[in-house]
C-alpha cells in the first residue's frame, strides 16, 4: 500500500496545527484521520464461514473528511440515484463562484455555500420555467465541491438535471440534445441572484467581510462560469464521477504517489486533454493546508434535491414520471461490493468477538 493522507497527518499534523493556530475543527479532523482503522479505535474479530480463517477489522473514524471512510454510504447513494434515473436525456450543469469572491466565501463557509445552492437552484428553475426555453417545472439534485485537482479552493456545485419537466401534469421534453438551457442566461441570472442574497446577508450582519462593496464590484466585472452540457457517456457516468466525493473530501489515497523527506507527491488531472495527468509535489504542511481548505461546516448538507425532486415526496413523483414515460423497467442499479472477501473467495463472515479494544502499542 502506498502513502496515505493519514501518513502525512501522523508526521506533520501537530506541527501544522501549531503553526496555523490550532483551530478546534481542524484538530478534530486530523485527530480522527490519524486514528482511523487503527487499534486505537478498537475493532471486530471475524471468522470466515467457508474456511474458518480469522480476520481483525479495525473500526473507522466515520469523519466525513476521511479518505478511508464512508465507502458503503457512497455505494448505497450511487445505487439509489441510479435506480431513480428516468429514460430521458440528462444534463450535467456546474455553477462556479468567481475568484474575486473566494476570500469572502472562505470566511463565511456555511452561509456562502447555502447561498450557492439557493441561487444556482433558483436560477435553473426560473430559466426552465420560461416558455422561451422549456416552460416546465424541473427537478434535479446537486453536490457541493470546493476543490481543484491540485487542492486549491474552487467552490462550485454540480447538478444532474433530466432534460425535461412537468407542465400541467404532462412531461415536456427539451427539443434537441445539444444543450439544455442557454448558459449565458444562466450565468447572468445566477450572478444577479447570488449577489442579491450576499447583500441581504451583509445588511443583516451575517457576513464577516472587509471591503465588501469593492469585493462585489470586482466579482461583477465579468460573466460567471456556468457549464451545462449533456454527459458524454450518459447520466450513469456523471453519477459515478460525483459519487467519488459525495461522502469524502478533496483527495483520495489512490491519487497519492509518495510521501518522503517532507514532500507529498500526488497525481492531478490536467484540464488540457493532450497532457492527461501530471505529478504535483508540495511540502507536507502545504498539503495539509490545502486539504483543510475544504473542510465542511458541521452538519452541513452537501447533497441536496430541488424542484419536483425535492426530498418531500420525491419517490412518488419519480414513480409517477416512470408511468408517464412508460419506464416499466428501471435502469439496473450497481451491485454493492462485499466489504470483506476471504482468500477462499467467501464473503460470509461471523463475528466471534463483538468489540476488541486493542492496545495501540
Amino acid at each position: 500500500m502506498g502513502a496515505t493522507v493519514a501518513d502525512v497527518v501522523k508526521e506533520y499534523g501537530e506541527r501544522y496545527l501549531k503553526d496555523s493556530g490550532d483551530y478546534v475543527a481542524e484538530r478534530k479532523i486530523l485527530f480522527d484521520i490519524a486514528r482511523c482503522r487503527t487499534s486505537e479505535l478498537g475493532g471486530h474479530r471475524y471468522r470466515c464461514k467457508g474456511c474458518g480463517k480469522e480476520e481483525v477489522a479495525y473500526n473507522s473514524c466515520r469523519n466525513r473528511h476521511c479518505p478511508q471512510c464512508l465507502g458503503s454510504k457512497t455505494a448505497k447513494w450511487l445505487q439509489a440515484r441510479v435506480s431513480e434515473l428516468l429514460p430521458v436525456p440528462y444534463y450535467h450543469c456546474v455553477f462556479t463562484l468567481p475568484l474575486a469572491l473566494r476570500g469572502l466565501v472562505l470566511s463565511n463557509r456555511r452561509i456562502a455555500f447555502d447561498l450557492l445552492f439557493k441561487a444556482a437552484a433558483e436560477t435553473l428553475r426560473k430559466v426552465a420555467l420560461d416558455p422561451k426555453h422549456l416552460g416546465a417545472e424541473i427537478g434535479f439534485f446537486g453536490v457541493l465541491h470546493t476543490w481543484t485537482q491540485t487542492l486549491d479552493f474552487h467552490p462550485h456545485v454540480h447538478f444532474v438535471v433530466p432534460g425535461g419537466g412537468l407542465r400541467q401534469g404532462k412531461w415536456i421534453e427539451k427539443k434537441g440534445k445539444k444543450f439544455f438551457l442557454p448558459v449565458k442566461v444562466l450565468s447572468r441570472v445566477f450572478r444577479g441572484k447570488y449577489i442579491y442574497y450576499l447583500k441581504q446577508a451583509c445588511r443583516r450582519g451575517e457576513l464577516k467581510a472587509k471591503n465588501f462593496e469593492n469585493t462585489i464590484n470586482c466579482s461583477c466585472s465579468s460573466d460567471w462560469v456556468v457549464y451545462c452540457k449533456p454527459p458524454f457517456a450518459g447520466p450513469e457516468a456523471v453519477l459515478k464521477y460525483l459519487s467519488r466525493y459525495t461522502h469524502r473530501i478533496a483527495i483520495s489515497n489512490r491519487r497519492i504517489i509518495s510521501f518522503s523527506n517532507g514532500l507529498v507527491s500526488f497525481r492531478a488531472r490536467s484540464r488540457r486533454q493532450s497532457i492527461g495527468s501530471r505529478i504535483v509535489q508540495i511540502p507536507a504542511p502545504e498539503f495539509l493546508r490545502r486539504f483543510l481548505l475544504h473542510r465542511v461546516p458541521s452538519r452541513f448538507t452537501r447533497i441536496r434535491h430541488f424542484g419536483i425532486f425535492s426530498n418531500n415526496g420525491r419517490q412518488k413523483v419519480i414513480e409517477k414520471l416512470k408511468r408517464i414515460l412508460k419506464a416499466f423497467a428501471s435502469i439496473k442499479p450497481p451491485v454493492l461490493r462485499p466489504w470483506l472477501v476471504c482468500s477462499c473467495g467467501s464473503t460470509d463472515w461471523l463475528i466471534i468477538k463483538e468489540v476488541t479494544y486493542l492496545n495501540s502499542s
